[in-house]
């Protein structure tokens, strides 16, 4: 007779244990909103990492112009020219055309070395102009990502891709509104830390305003995930959003600092590994960087409009794990506004 064949060892797949991310059962699942620790993020973080990759992907390929830039700015439809190192090359060079002497010729000599630079021509201003589109895509995808946030915090069965494209599609004009208030403000903020850091030792009133502009940023930071979670969890209006989004930024402090600290963690890992190995480094926020980032921002807030915002029966079935469907979204009557205004 022969023996019986013992059953094979399944092997490792790597697709599988991708799809097998977040497929967890009620008792091993984490109740967040009941612990929301920093520990409980981090197995969350664990156990919904894919989740979180394909966050990451939705908001990369969703902000599909953000390539245009990154093209132009790489300088490969520029075109190439020769600009001198040193602003003193202009003056010593105007003097030699008069009068050559050894003494000129030795300055000219020091301070007239060139570099090659990229000068912007009409294809690298088309890629800009396509690049400005994001403002447009930017709302939508923050609102989808945010929406899977939420829902790996409630213990939700998620799916990226659809549920991205569901609550966008069910909060088009907020999403496109709040989206490119927020690009804007973003832009207006890199744009005016960058010139002040320029023009640092200057002036002092530069100074002054770097410090400021920057700390205006830092609450700007912790108000963006109170903005878009209450898209889709209120019937509000934009500029009711934008209101409690800044009251949060005080009401919920503790969290907040806690998020940015590991934010910051998060950020400067990544610019570590960049350092270490550029191809690497420079690769992660394409692929999970950005997803974590954003999700600690969420993890943060999440809890603090529960519990400011949400009467006590909505979140005591939240915490619960009995979440509300988004059919019940809550309307400005049925949440406690008047407490987060006062």
């Amino acid at each position: 007779m022969e023996d019986q064949k013992q059953p094979k060892k399944k092997r490792f797949n790597l697709f599988d244990w991708y799809y097998r991310q977040g497929k967890v059962s009620d008792k091993d699942d984490i109740n967040v909103l009941k612990e929301p620790t920093v520990v409980n993020y981090f197995k969350l973080l664990w156990k919904r990492f894919s989740k979180l990759i394909s966050a990451n992907l939705i908001l990369v390929f969703g902000n599909f112009p953000l390539f245009f830039i990154l093209i132009a700015m790489s300088g490969i439809l520029s075109e190439s020219s020769v600009s001198p190192l040193y602003q003193a090359w202009g003056p010593l060079y105007g003097a030699a055309t008069f009068e050559s002497t050894p003494t000129i010729n030795t300055l000219l000599g020091a301070f007239g070395a060139h570099a090659e630079i990229s000068v912007i021509n009409t294809p690298t201003i088309v890629f800009y102009a396509l690049g400005a589109l994001i403002i447009f895509t930017w709302g939508f995808t923050r609102v989808g990502t945010t929406y899977i946030y939420r829902n790996m915090m409630n213990g939700e069965p998620v799916f990226p891709l659809s549920d991205a494209f569901y609550v966008v599609k069910r909060n088009v004009k907020q999403s496109l509104i709040l989206g490119i208030i927020d690009a804007l403000i973003i832009i207006m903020f890199a744009y005016n830390i960058y010139y002040l850091t320029l023009n640092y030792n200057m002036a002092t009133l530069n100074s002054f305003m770097l410090f400021l502009t920057i700390a205006m940023a830092i609450l700007y930071s912790f108000a963006r995930p109170y903005a878009f979670i209450m898209v889709f969890t209120f019937d509000l209006k934009i500029t009711k959003i934008l209101k409690n989004a800044l009251y949060f930024t005080i009401l919920g402090v503790k969290r907040n600092l806690v998020a940015f600290v590991g934010i910051l963690l998060f950020v400067a890992i990544n610019y570590g590994i960049f350092l270490i190995f550029m191809p690497l480094g420079a690769l992660l926020p394409f692929v999970f960087t950005i997803a974590i980032c954003d999700f600690a921002a969420v993890y943060a807030a999440y809890p603090n409009i529960i519990k400011y915002m949400m009467d006590e029966r909505d979140a005591k079935r939240l915490i619960e794990k009995k979440p509300l469907f988004d059919d019940e979204i809550i309307s400005e009557n049925e949440t406690n506004i008047e407490t987060v205004e006062e």
